[in-house]
């Protein structure tokens, strides 16, 4: 999600009362600007959360009484080793998700907040959902891993997804299925954020206070989500029935400088992880990606549809004669590096930056591979995220969004979002974190601000994600996977809406997000052995 421009009441307000003299103050004194932003950021969002409690409210359940559904454990046993003589199984499927009413109707480009709303008027390249199947032979069942073109997709929406696929996952032992997004800025709208804004908010609140849910309104259009359920649940259904026997390798590099950190303390992945899958028999190889590089080039004012660079990635891939899909990773405010192009073209810059990292991906040599051993483990986790940022309360009242929201009267705000986080092993080198949002490296990697340099002056209380898993292991992360709750920050470090380099709070569940998933995380890691 990218910056908008508001001027809420409550920055006039707060301006006015500070005087002329603060101006002055400001350029010399960090301190006092950080406790001035401090204090108009605590204003602003007290003034959404004044507004918020004013909504009528959907029908939210209680934390009480909720009854998870449609929510994929994984396996129950961890295996440490594959079976003798035991090989991979990977199938793999890809659907077109462009509706062929394009330029009849209209469908919203989602990423930037911006009115009038940006409505689709062409097409680049395609919008789709890709998928592998994936199983070890050893009777633990298989795993699905699905990735969409698109912003991001709620949880809510993923299990309406699974529960198209409980008696074929049942009948085939499927024991997880993980989808996640590319979180592409210039594709049509999975959120709701990014409709006609003030029609959606007039019609909602009357729609919510008569009782009319069906009536809701937002960015999303129910029959291309519809069609988005059915097309992939249909590619999750091809790729198990696809399953060929073969061998999988792995390589992690970087050896190409691909992204930057727009937002201190400016720590990023400088990874790039390949898993390939080559098949016994012969037929199409199928090539995994994980990186993490905000697919945002096409800017805020975008009416044509694209999935940005990696449009161009799997261009190049399948020029190859392979399979392609892509795993993004953690991108909190990570952007694209394009230094790093090789060949210029003639064509836009992210489409070269693309096409170069597709062919870096091919020229790896065979021989930096690494022979993954033949299991797979996964454990899913359901978690309670506290609702702590009155603006995205405010949109789920709204019915912008669909997030799963549990009154809490825990919380002081009286609501958390049900979300789920995850923990994967793909043979003996590489792990997964599936992590619901888009998180900050430093979480992953470690660099998170100390008492002296965070806005909130405390220290970050957690290790590296990196260092709770097992020795010997590497850490990946599947960003956006499961659910869509924006941004994931150290808590310490969650400062302002208005401050400088703190866009990012005002896209999140709140201050304790990072804390809550991050802590969530290590305990399901130690709970496994």
């Amino acid at each position: 999600m990218k910056k908008c421009s508001l001027i809420p009441f409550a920055v006039l307000a707060a301006a006015a009362g500070a005087g002329a003299a603060v101006g002055k103050k400001l350029k010399t004194d960090k301190a006092f600007r950080r406790d001035f932003d401090d204090a108009v950021g605590k204003g602003i969002l007290a003034a959404v959360g004044k507004i918020a409690d004013k909504l009528p409210e959907p029908n939210f359940g209680d934390v009480s009484n909720y009854q998870s559904c449609d929510f994929y454990p994984g396996h129950s046993e961890f295996a440490s080793s594959g079976k003798r003589g035991s090989r991979w199984r990977l199938g793999y499927a890809r659907r077109s998700l462009v509706p062929d009413d394009y330029n009849q109707k209209d469908y919203y480009i989602a990423g930037y907040l911006s009115y009038p709303p940006n409505i689709m008027s062409g097409v680049i390249d395609d919008q789709a959902v890709r998928v592998i199947c994936l199983d070890d032979s050893s009777g633990r069942g298989s795993v699905v891993f699905a990735v969409i073109d698109c912003v991001g997709i709620s949880g809510t929406d993923i299990r309406r997804i699974r529960e198209r696929l409980a008696d074929f996952a049942k009948e085939n032992n499927i024991v997880s299925i993980n989808i996640s997004s590319i979180h592409c800025h210039s594709a049509i709208d999975t959120q709701g954020l990014w409709g006609d804004l003030p029609k959606m908010l007039k019609n909602n609140v009357k729609a919510i206070k008569d009782g009319r849910y069906d009536d809701i309104i937002s960015g999303r259009d129910p029959e291309f989500m519809e069609n988005l359920f059915e097309k992939t649940a249909d590619a999750i259904k091809e790729a198990f029935d696809s399953m060929q026997r073969g061998k999988l390798t792995y390589v992690r590099t970087d050896a190409i400088d691909f992204a930057r950190d727009k937002r201190p303390p400016y720590v990023w992945d400088k990874d790039i992880v390949r898993l390939r899958f080559i098949p016994d028999n012969g037929s199409r190889e199928t090539v995994a990606a994980f990186m993490a590089a905000h697919p945002t080039a096409l800017g805020a004012k975008n009416t044509l549809l694209s999935s940005d660079y990696i449009a161009s990635m799997e261009h190049e891939i399948n020029k190859a004669g392979k399979n392609f899909i892509f795993f993004q990773g953690a991108e909190l405010a990570i952007a694209q590096q394009r230094d790093c192009i090789t060949e210029h073209d003639g064509s836009e810059g992210w489409q070269e930056y693309g096409e170069t990292l597709g062919r870096f991906l091919l020229s790896i040599p065979e021989e930096d591979e690494r022979r993954v051993a033949t299991f797979i483990n996964i454990k899913n986790r359901e978690i309670f995220i506290p609702a702590d940022n009155p603006i995205l309360i405010a949109a789920a009242k709204a019915g912008l969004v669909d997030n799963t929201v549990l009154h809490d009267p825990s919380e002081k705000s009286g609501y958390c979002f049900v979300s789920e986080i995850g923990y994967a092993e793909i043979g003996k080198e590489l792990s997964l974190a599936l992590i619901p949002g888009e998180l900050a490296p430093e979480i992953l990697l470690g660099g998170a601000y100390g008492a002296d340099e965070s806005f909130n002056r405390t220290a970050w209380e957690y290790p590296p994600m990196r260092d709770m898993i097992p020795d010997g292991r590497e850490l990946s992360v599947i960003g956006l996977c499961n659910d869509a709750m924006g941004y994931i920050l150290p808590d310490n470090d969650y400062g302002s809406v208005i401050a400088k380099d703190h866009y990012e709070e005002a896209v999140s569940a709140g201050k304790r997000a990072g804390s809550t998933i991050t802590k969530a995380f290590g305990e399901l890691v130690k709970s496994l052995r």
